[in-house]
């Protein structure tokens, strides 16, 4: 029987040659073609859902679409170019802004171009799941959003952030957090900013444990720097959504290059470094606009000299009657970095042309507290808030270092 049954299915099989091979192109083609359905469709979703790392993308006004795909293949963000600018054309009919945006390798091609349509913000565009932490927001602000995302209650995950038992706790467990903190830190100091797969939690302290320690394990590689310099892990915590490592890296290296130069115009004039450096840093936002980078100028000295070589007229942000608004303006031009730190220091010492003792009391100051309120007494700037921004550069980057 048995033998039978053999017989017939080799008969069949002769009998039916083109059906067969009919069937197996059928096969083939539903097996390609669905193949292809998962690769397209892959290559529209996100990159990677579980890396949340956010990293900075420059869009420029003549950038095309593809431009833009290009730049974020590049940097690992999306899986190919060609899945935003065929979402473009698809879909495209706004416009992508130019502008500095955040993106991350969680987003979908969809998050993505809905991001470049509405331009740059504070909040990237993401699918429900995610949570974003603006570091630029206080803990009341974020807390009802994050307490939402964990199922837990907003009350008392505000009061969880300055549990003394859980700070003590957390603590014991994380000390390198916990190097040259400020007195006054709360656990929220040091919640990264950036994107969050939230679960439901038992209660408050535990979304605040999970938090800490994603804080500790991301700030691995910051700890030998933040050690030996006396900087508080909060300073690079909220570099975490704007530059990370690189931006901490290159700020630190900006301090260390003009800081002993700053240690000999203290000997030659009296000017404390911590507050030469904190100026050359809010000035020129850390040596990146183009008055410090291109022409030396670190403190945005403006000059009537227009010997060629010896000044520059770029655009410049101005408040007048509490609007900004954009002008030209003709800025000094320095040979160098010392000279324009040196220009500054003797600025402060032999004053304006009206007035040789206008920042006598800036110079008169024995610490950095008195001589940023000084700068702001005696008119070197004129928004009230310009001491404190000063006095929170030097506090957050241990700038007083350079006074002793």
């Amino acid at each position: 029987m048995e033998l039978e049954f053999k017989k017939r299915l080799k008969k069949n099989k002769k009998k039916h040659p083109v059906r067969n091979l009919i069937l197996i192109i059928l096969a083939l083609l539903i097996v390609g073609g669905a193949s292809a359905l998962y690769i397209n469709h892959r290559g529209y979703s996100a990159k990677n859902p579980n890396d949340m790392s956010l990293t900075e993308v420059k869009v420029s006004s003549s950038d095309s679409i593809s431009q833009v795909g290009k730049k974020l293949q590049k940097k690992g963000l999306i899986r190919n170019e060609r899945y935003l600018t065929r979402y473009a054309k698809r879909y495209g009919a706004k416009s992508i802004k130019s502008g500095t945006y955040l993106f991350s390798p969680v987003q979908s091609i969809d998050n993505v171009y809905e991001e470049l349509a509405q331009g740059p913000a504070e909040t990237p565009v993401l699918d429900s799941g995610y949570t974003y932490i603006d570091g630029n927001k206080t803990a009341a602000q974020t807390a009802g959003t994050m307490a939402d995302a964990a199922n837990v209650s907003k009350t008392d995950l505000l009061k969880a952030y300055s549990d003394k038992d859980l700070i003590k706790e957390m603590k014991e467990k994380y000390p390198k957090l916990f190097l040259n903190a400020k007195s006054d830190l709360t656990l929220y100091d040091l919640v990264m900013p950036g994107i969050y797969k939230l679960k439901d939690e038992k209660s408050a302290d535990a979304l605040v444990r999970d938090l800490i320690k994603r804080t500790d394990k991301e700030m691995k590689a910051y700890y030998p720097e933040l050690k030996s310099n006396g900087i508080p892990v909060s300073t690079a915590v909220l570099l975490a959504e704007n530059g990370g490592k690189t931006e901490f890296d290159r700020r630190l290296a900006f301090i260390k290059k003009i800081a002993s130069y700053a240690q000999q115009l203290k000997k030659d004039y009296g000017i404390l470094p911590s507050i030469s450096i904190a100026q050359a840093i809010h000035e020129s936002n850390w040596d990146d606009s183009d008055l410090s980078s291109k022409y030396n100028n670190f403190y945005g000295v403006k000059t009537d000299d227009t010997t060629s070589g010896k000044s520059v007229v770029l655009e410049t942000q101005e408040v007048e009657n509490g609007v900004t608004v954009t002008k030209k303006a003709r800025f000094a031009v320095y040979a160098s970095y010392k000279d324009s730190m040196k220009a500054h220091a003797k600025t402060l010492v032999n004053g304006n042309t009206w007035n040789a003792n206008q920042f006598k009391d800036v110079i008169a100051a024995t610490n950095y507290k008195d001589a940023a309120q000084a700068l702001y007494d005696d008119s070197y700037a004129t928004d009230p808030n310009y001491p404190a921004a000063i006095i929170r550069i030097i506090q957050n980057w241990n700038l007083a270092q350079y006074d002793k």
